[in-house]
């Protein structure tokens, strides 16, 4: 039987480390495993072109869910996926201003197609949502940030409708995902592996999450010099007209400057 996996959490709260490492300790642990990131280019699920009306959004994305799920039926493999269960959902309904219980009707839909599947769920939260906003926040650049993501969405219904012009706004918005989100949450229960993140005990969650698998923990091969240095060097994707120069810091490759 396919195994599903869904790492969601609000943004920032550590969603694409934790479906990394899930997918690597299932494939650790002998299963054969492929990781979707939000980025996958060419991504199953996620849309990437507008749809303004959320009744066509919601079917396009239940299309894609639908398309996904049956050509991959009769697999027995591992897929670890994040942000399509609630992310996704919930920022672009709700910037279309969607009702908030309409919402998670939705996500309800979507979860009643995992039932011949071997589905979980890693949910990453806070007890106070907003420690996780900020700490977001802190990380991608303060209030810069928080001016650029509200000169980004300012134009969506869910700013216009409330008539607000102040980028603390965004931050409400947040807050909105927080709390959808958490009832989704509860909605899913009964495959749903609940961890709530703010101390950043990255650690201790990842011995939660390998137990609940009921994986060993394998930890990362340590990796000679002058093994990585092959791959130091200027890559070239033709497709995207991408250059990826990949350095070699700390014991450690690095692309695109920091990861």
């Amino acid at each position: 039987m396919l195994k599903l996996i869904v790492v969601e959490g609000i943004p920032g709260s550590g969603k694409s480390t934790t479906a990394r490492f899930l997918a690597l300790q299932s494939e650790r642990n002998g299963n054969t495993t492929q990781l979707f990131h939000e980025t996958t280019y060419h991504h199953p699920i996620l849309i990437t072109e507008t749809i303004a009306n959320p009744a066509a959004w919601m079917k396009q994305y239940l299309l894609n869910w639908d398309r996904f799920l049956e050509e991959l039926r009769d697999k027995k493999a591992t897929f670890v996926m994040e942000s399509v269960l609630f992310q996704a959902p919930i920022l672009h309904l709700l910037h279309m201003d969607l009702d908030k219980e309409a919402i998670i009707r939705f996500i309800e839909s979507i979860c009643a197609r995992f039932t011949n599947f071997d589905f979980h769920l890693v949910y990453l939260y806070q007890s106070d949502p907003m420690v996780g906003i900020k700490r977001m926040m802190n990380a991608k650049g303060g209030v810069n940030w928080l001016n650029a993501k509200f000169e980004e969405f300012k134009q969506e219904p869910y700013y216009v409708n409330r008539g607000q012009t102040n980028p603390e706004a965004h931050l409400d918005f947040l807050m909105d995902f927080a709390q959808i989100a958490g009832i989704a949450n509860s909605m899913c229960s009964p495959w749903s592996l609940s961890i709530e993140n703010t101390n950043w005990d990255w650690s201790s969650y990842y011995h939660t999450i390998v137990d609940h698998f009921c994986w060993s923990c394998v930890p990362d091969p340590i990796i000679p010099y002058t093994e990585l240095m092959k791959y130091v060097g200027v890559y070239y994707n033709e497709e995207l007209n991408l250059h990826i120069h990949v350095e070699l810091k700390d014991g450690q490759l690095f692309g695109f400057g920091d990861r």
